[in-house]
């Protein structure tokens, strides 16, 4: 039986999802034999080792893909930690999950906002990576953090999420920004609060992350033409 490109590489993300790390390994690894250039693929594969602590085999995935591509932020970083022999966390120690990017009724929102910074660059943050926040009466500052500094990154301006975001402050209410991904000058977040203050979407509720990664949804996938595997 033979399937797309496209078929194996959704399979292989939702394998990683349920943290069926043998499965995805398979599948990426299928992915390599037919593609063996196919980055997105790597960069899954290595990071499904990592999270089996098969660090020797990471280290070496992430060491191809940056014989490709040298500046590339994502096999940069997670070389680092294969290298140093940690499993996924992003620049700033913190771990990063794939629960932080399910969309939830009531508790959360996704939002798009323009980059501001020319000192953030799109490889710089990671799928699942939290943003620190300031929230203000009409706008909502977003910020990333770099060696303990934080430069602004850009700013929601969106009415209804900024006033309830400031309704979720009086409620004394844990607030969370997660990044999901980056196109062209803007940036698309998830909103997750610990109390319900959003109007609920009659929506399935379902990840939303960044292509490319062990984390990559459905809804991302986007194959202009069908590549066959035989």
């Amino acid at each position: 039986m033979s399937f797309s490109l496209a078929v194996l590489t959704k399979k292989a993300i939702e394998a990683s999802l349920k943290q069926k790390w043998a499965e995805a390994i398979s599948l990426n690894s299928d992915i390599l034999k037919a593609y063996p250039n196919n980055i997105d693929a790597k960069i899954r594969l290595g990071r499904c080792y990592l999270q089996t602590k098969d660090f020797t085999k990471a280290k070496k995935m992430f060491k191809e893909v940056l014989e490709k591509d040298p500046i590339n932020s994502i096999a940069l970083k997670n070389y680092d930690l294969a290298k140093n022999q940690k499993t996924e966390c992003n620049g700033n120690g913190t771990k990063l999950s794939t629960k932080a990017l399910l969309k939830e009724p009531g508790t959360s929102c996704e939002a798009v906002f323009q980059v501001i910074s020319k000192n953030v660059k799109k490889g710089d943050i990671t799928s699942g990576e939290e943003l620190p926040v300031k929230i203000k009466k009409n706008k909502v500052e977003i910020y990333f953090d770099r060696k303990k500094k934080s430069i602004l990154i850009g700013e929601i301006t969106d009415e209804y999420i900024a006033q309830r975001l400031t309704c979720a402050v009086e409620k004394h209410s844990n607030i969370k920004v997660t990044y999901i991904k980056w196109d062209d000058k803007d940036i698309t977040v998830l909103i997750k609060t610990s109390v319900p203050i959003f109007k609920p979407d009659k929506v399935e509720i379902r990840p939303y992350l960044r292509k490319g990664t062990i984390e990559e949804p459905e809804m991302e996938i986007e194959i202009e033409s069908e590549e066959e595997i035989e």
